[in-house]
């Protein structure tokens, strides 16, 4: 949560109503707190093995503070207890002469005797005269899980032949029974109490309590429940709130800087009815005047310089001013005279020439009316007055070569030429004729004509082009269609038509034309758009009732295809791809020539015909496509469907399949376009779209 406010422009609270016209932020937002989460190892389990090192194992799950089962990324990975443990069982002797004789009941259930490890007998038993013998079992588990305790083990006395006997050394008995330490037990540990929720009127505040050893590492409160858990929660602030206690604010002092921008501060308290100070918190439920805010000391005094003057001199070394005044603040203020802009600095222009342009005079106008020029000479000389090259002289200051004459404008008429024939031998034609602007030249009794601006003449510009009509031509027709009209679907596959009608040149209804000729007047048409689209040619038919082959929108693994659906008129129509270049560079082939020596390579590997060949592969073929067949299940092309294929010459070839038995050595072979390379005996090429 948050506190919103509406605020005036110095920073203080306003009534809401004062910003009605702004979006008011959120004063709420979820927030999501991750459960943090401990360590829970399960009991080991028995070891892997009965005699002899094995391993011990265990579960470790992920836990929050109530026992609940969380994922194991909430815990820290580097805290992880070990999953896996040695562990010693009674050592394996199968050679022993002592192996499988009958031992104390207690010991073992089966009445065998288990040895350590060491691979020795003797380890296991105390050596007496007369052959009895002392013998031992693995130690038991310990006492307590923590802060010590002990084990006991089974020790008997048994004869030579493994069974009990009573007179066995006593100084000599092994120990039954030792001591053993699990580490220190858990208890509680807590953390320090939060902070209360209430100033006053009794709140509560929590702390943390958990049971861990003293190494940190935690365990279930079940582990620490013999100690009384200490509380995790507790009364706080149980003291009676002060009534009506609110805000008060002291009045402002002056500002920070005598100039510029700066600070007000002012003391805020909060004041019960009776005037008396308490602490804040009694008061934070209300919005809290603010202790500062902005002010404004007055304009600074600053320099302020004008723009730098033109330099003291036209060429060479030479000095630039400018002005340079102190601006604002109070009549007794000053500008800091360290920071004061120059009010001088040196300039300096290319060093003055030794040479000048001079110019020739200038020559007559070649016209006496509207746009002309006129030209003159411009040399560069030295101080002599001698002709120098132009790269002594300033290119910057050259005079001009050319200038307008600046002569009044000049009068244009229309000029028009003679008609020219009849476009047409009979009906209705047009004929045409020349039209220009041209200008009136002082002196000539004659116009000519221009290619000026059409706007110059006065007037409307005669026509260039008008009708003739040179009598009826002889009756003829035509085939004239109208615009296709809308699709008779709005999504998938629809039909759309158009009128067709033969008629004469006056629009007469006619049977003259050819009707091998007549265009069409139906066709399909496809809208895609916000549809469910058919998955097969089958689906087209079954589903839209269309029986004409042709292309169709179908959605093929999630994608928009448009495939050509044939044997629509069947009840299993076939799917197929068309080529975009068609059968003009979709082509299969296997070479029918072989070479009479198949170890050479004539021609670096061309096919020729005129080679010493001879054509009796009876393998070869040569055939073109327009479409492939596509099974849609496996999005491949299925090479041997010759539906749409052509083959010109020899046996039909499958799509993308090419070879040839031209030569058996490693020629360098040269293929036509649209033929992959292919080993010199044979090859097969297989396509998947």
């Amino acid at each position: 949560m948050r506190y919103v406010s509406c605020r005036d422009e110095q920073g203080s609270v306003a009534d809401e109503s004062a910003c009605f016209h702004l979006p008011k932020p959120s004063a709420t937002e979820m927030c999501t707190v991750t459960p943090c989460g401990q360590w829970k190892a399960l009991e080991w389990s028995s070891c892997s093995v009965t005699c002899g090192q094995g391993k011990a194992t265990r579960q470790v799950i992920c836990i929050d503070y109530s026992d609940q089962l969380v994922d194991r990324s909430e815990c820290d990975p580097d805290d992880l207890p070990a999953t896996e443990q040695d562990c010693s069982m009674s050592p394996c002797h199968p050679n022993s002469h002592d192996y499988g004789r009958p031992i104390h009941p207690f010991l073992y259930p089966d009445h065998r005797l288990k040895l350590h490890p060491g691979g020795s007998p003797n380890r296991n038993r105390a050596h007496i005269p007369g052959g009895n013998q002392w013998r031992i079992g693995p130690w038991g588990a310990c006492s307590s899980t923590c802060a010590g305790g002990f084990q006991r083990r089974v020790v008997v006395c048994q004869d030579e032949n493994g069974y009990t006997a009573n007179n066995c050394d006593e100084k000599t008995k092994p120990m039954e029974q030792r001591s053993c330490e699990s580490g220190p037990c858990p208890q509680w540990a807590y953390g320090n109490w939060g902070e209360c929720t209430k100033p006053c009127g009794a709140g509560t505040r929590t702390r943390l309590v958990v049971c861990q050893r003293p190494n940190g590492e935690r365990f279930t409160d079940l582990s620490c429940e013999i100690l009384d858990k200490p509380p995790d929660r507790e009364q706080c602030n149980v003291q009676d709130c002060p009534r009506d206690a609110a805000w008060s604010a002291g009045p402002w002092s002056s500002c920070s800087v005598s100039c510029g921008r700066g600070q007000r501060h002012r003391t805020v308290y909060c004041l019960t009815k009776e005037g008396r100070h308490v602490e804040e918190d009694y008061c934070k439920h209300l919005v809290k005047p603010n202790v500062q805010k902005k002010c404004r000391g007055g304009r600074c005094p600053k320099w302020k310089s004008g723009d730098w003057g033109q330099c003291s001199v036209s060429c060479g070394r030479g000095v630039q001013r400018r002005a340079v005044q102190c601006h604002g603040g109070a009549p007794t203020a000053a500008c800091d005279p360290a920071s004061q802009p120059a009010a001088q600095r040196d300039c300096q222009l290319p060093l003055c020439p030794t040479h000048h342009w001079a110019t020739g005079e200038w020559q007559q106008c070649m016209k006496t009316c509207g746009e002309a020029a006129r030209y003159r000479k411009v040399f560069c000389v030295d101080e002599s007055k001698q002709v120098q090259s132009s790269t002594h002289c300033d290119a910057s200051k050259r005079p001009p070569e050319m200038e307008s004459c600046g002569l009044p404008p000049c009068e244009y008429i229309w000029i028009t030429g003679e008609w020219s024939e009849c476009s047409v031998t009979c009906g209705k034609g047009y004929r045409q004729r020349l039209v220009s602007c041209s200008e009136i030249y002082t002196g000539k009794d004659h116009y000519e004509y221009g290619y000026q601006n059409t706007v110059s003449c006065p007037g409307t510009q005669p026509p260039n082009i008008q009708p003739c009509y040179l009598g009826e031509c002889p009756v003829s027709a035509s085939w004239r269609v109208s615009n296709w009209g809308s699709c008779s679907v709005t999504c998938g596959v629809g039909i759309m038509h158009r009128s067709v009608q033969c008629l004469t040149n006056d629009d007469q209804l006619s049977n003259l034309c050819h009707v091998d000729l007549k265009p069409e007047e139906r066709r399909t048409c496809h809208n895609v758009h916000d549809c469910e689209l058919p998955r097969s040619c089958s689906d087209v038919k079954n589903l839209k009732g269309v029986t004409e082959d042709s292309e169709y929108f179908l959605k093929v693994k999630g994608k928009t295809l448009k495939v050509y659906c044939s044997g629509m008129q069947t009840d299993s129509p076939k799917e197929y791809v068309t080529l975009v270049n068609g059968d003009a560079e979709n082509f299969s082939e296997v070479y029918g020539y072989r070479l009479h020596n198949p170890t050479e390579c004539p021609y670096n590997g061309s096919r020729r015909e005129d080679c010493q060949c001879r054509k009796d592969y009876t393998a070869a073929g040569f055939s073109t496509f327009s479409k492939v067949r596509l099974d849609l299940n496996t999005m491949q092309i299925i090479t041997t469907d010759l539906q749409f294929a052509r083959t010109h010459d020899g046996r039909p070839v499958p799509y993308a399949t090419a070879g040839d038995c031209y030569s058996a050595a490693k020629c360098p072979q040269v293929f036509d376009k649209g033929i992959p390379p292919s080993p010199p005996l044979s090859a097969l090429r297989s396509g998947t779209l």
